[in-house]
Order: structure tokens, then C-alpha cells, then sequence
């Protein structure tokens, strides 16, 4: 008898404690743990979704977030962002997400971190001089962090070649559009053909360039029939254009 009171005694005293523990172990069984692994994926995931779609490849650095790590029930994982978020330059990035489970709020995470765009770029193979038309030896190409390049960053060879350079370059130098023009395609003393239009009409007469332009550009021709000197448009190599 004195067994079976003793046995009564201890399930009162510890089966409470027990179910307890019980209860705790399978409340924990149905939550999983986001670490900061985990939220770095879904920053990049919301950069990737983001980002202007010519940037060749993207890299953080510097990833964090406020809470570091997050507890959510299991099931279907998703998110939605908290505010507008902006993605169309690198730098210091900051982002509020929502975090939901089989479509219910559970937690909301700040994401910070540090975006750099990567891409092509066009350095000189060699010493290039002032006004030199570069040609396909005269480049080459390199991937890179183009962060802090600017927008005038050439990534094409067929950008730069045939161009005519408006400084010298060393070997390794990038080369940017605003260090490019295109070459001229008459020089001074060059004998051309002025051809003026009129609607249907069109006349043309020889003409002495007085200075360089490319095509495009306006020069001052001197028509050797008339002697007149006058402005005229560069529209081929040898051929000017003035508006009648």
C-alpha cells in the first residue's frame, strides 16, 4: 500500500513537469530558425529582383540585420517588401522586409548591406598616344568592380575601336567615352564634293576643306567655282553637305 501511495506521489510531483517539457520540445520541433545566412538570401534575392537589368553581375559585402537571426513556424516561406526600395545605383543598401509563413505575418527584418556592380571593362594593351586610332591590338578586356567607374565606362570593344583618343593612355588605363571622338573624316586642305539639296533637286561642286571636322560635324569649305567659303556638313569622307 505504502508503494502505491509513493508511486501517486511522484506521478503528481513530476508528470506535470514533464508534459511540460514535452509540450516545450514540440513547440521548438515546429519552428525553424532564419540565421543570417538565410536573411542574407533573401536581400539578395530582393537586389536580384531589383537591379537594372545591364549590370552584368552583382556582389554584397558588409551584410547585416536587425534582428540578426529569426524564429518562424515551419512551413512556406515568403516576403513582401515594408517600403519603396531603389536599386538603380551601388552603395549602402537598406531594406524592410515582412516576413510570412503559409501567408501569415511573422516577424519583420532590417537588411543592410553593401551592393557593387561588376562588369566588363576596355583597358589599353599599351601606350596610346594623343589623337591615335585604336584598333583591336590596341585593347583589351578585364571583369571588375565598376562601382565607382561612373556612367561614361566603355564595356564593348566595338565601342572604342575606330575611335580616335583625345589624350594619351598608358598601358592598363580605362578608357571612358568622354576620352573618345570620332576620327575626322576631312582635314584641312582636303578636296571634296559640296552637294546642296533642294527638295528633289541636287547640285554638287568641288570644294577645299579649310579645317577638320568628322562626320557630323560642321566645317568651313571654300566651293572652288563660286570661291564663296561656306559652312557645310561632314556626312562621308570626301563629301559635304550645305543646306540651300
Amino acid at each position: 500500500m505504502r508503494h502505491v501511495q509513493f508511486l501517486i506521489i511522484l506521478c503528481a510531483l513530476f508528470l506535470p513537469q514533464l508534459t511540460v517539457q514535452l509540450s516545450a520540445g514540440q513547440d521548438a520541433a515546429a519552428e525553424k530558425l532564419l540565421a543570417q545566412s538565410d536573411l542574407q538570401e533573401i536581400f539578395t534575392e530582393i537586389i536580384k529582383n531589383n537591379i537594372p537589368g545591364h549590370i552584368e553581375e552583382f556582389r554584397i559585402t558588409d551584410f547585416s540585420s536587425q534582428p540578426a537571426t529569426l524564429s518562424v513556424p515551419m512551413g512556406k516561406l515568403s516576403y513582401h517588401l515594408a517600403g519603396e526600395f531603389l536599386c538603380t545605383s551601388p552603395g549602402k543598401k537598406f531594406i524592410s522586409a515582412v516576413i510570412a509563413v503559409d501567408g501569415r505575418e511573422c516577424g519583420k527584418v532590417k537588411l543592410h548591406g553593401n551592393l557593387h556592380f561588376w562588369g566588363t571593362v576596355i583597358l589599353a594593351s599599351h601606350h596610346l598616344s594623343r589623337r591615335s586610332i585604336i584598333s583591336a591590338a590596341d585593347i583589351e578586356t578585364d571583369f571588375r568592380d565598376i562601382s565607382m567607374l561612373g556612367n561614361s565606362l566603355i564595356s564593348r570593344a566595338d565601342q572604342a575601336i575606330g575611335k580616335q583618343l583625345n589624350k594619351s593612355l598608358r598601358a592598363g588605363d580605362l578608357v571612358f567615352t568622354h576620352l573618345l571622338k570620332n576620327p575626322p573624316a576631312v582635314k584641312r586642305g582636303d578636296q571634296v564634293t559640296i552637294i546642296a539639296k533642294n527638295g528633289g533637286l541636287q547640285v554638287s561642286a568641288p570644294g577645299e576643306v579649310k579645317n577638320a571636322g568628322a562626320i557630323g560635324d560642321t566645317v568651313r569649305v571654300k566651293n572652288l567655282t563660286s570661291r564663296r567659303v561656306l559652312q557645310a556638313k561632314v556626312v562621308d569622307e570626301g563629301v559635304v553637305e550645305v543646306e540651300l
